[in-house]
């Protein structure tokens, strides 16, 4: 009888083993899966729970008509500008420049 019982014991602890295994395996692929709603949802829990915070200071969304009554946004800077703008700027320096110049040299005379 001592025999089939520390067999038993040796199979609880590869069980457990297993098991316990397992179910790290799939906590990790559910985190892993689902990690967008999750974190979304801790969010939102954190911001629930916040004590500092005081849900009937917080600004309603604006209504579409306030939208269309703002200016347009301006163009995005990362742009380049056309190739002719930068050569009308370019030619404009340039006669600036001349013109320095030539007042310099007036003065120097």
């Amino acid at each position: 009888m001592a025999k089939g019982g520390g067999q038993r014991e040796g199979n609880a602890l590869k069980t457990a083993v297993i098991v316990a295994g397992g179910l790290a395996l799939a906590w990790v692929t559910v985190e892993t899966a689902f990690r967008p709603f999750i974190d979304r949802l801790r969010g939102a829990v954190s911001r629930s729970t916040d004590p500092a915070r005081d849900p009937d200071q917080e600004e309603a969304p604006a209504p579409a008509e306030a939208e269309e009554e703002k200016a347009p946004a301006p163009a995005e800077p990362s742009a380049p500008p056309a190739t002719s703008v930068v050569e009308e700027r370019v030619d404009e320096l340039e006669e600036k420049i001349e013109e320095a110049a030539a007042a310099a040299a007036d003065q120097a005379e």
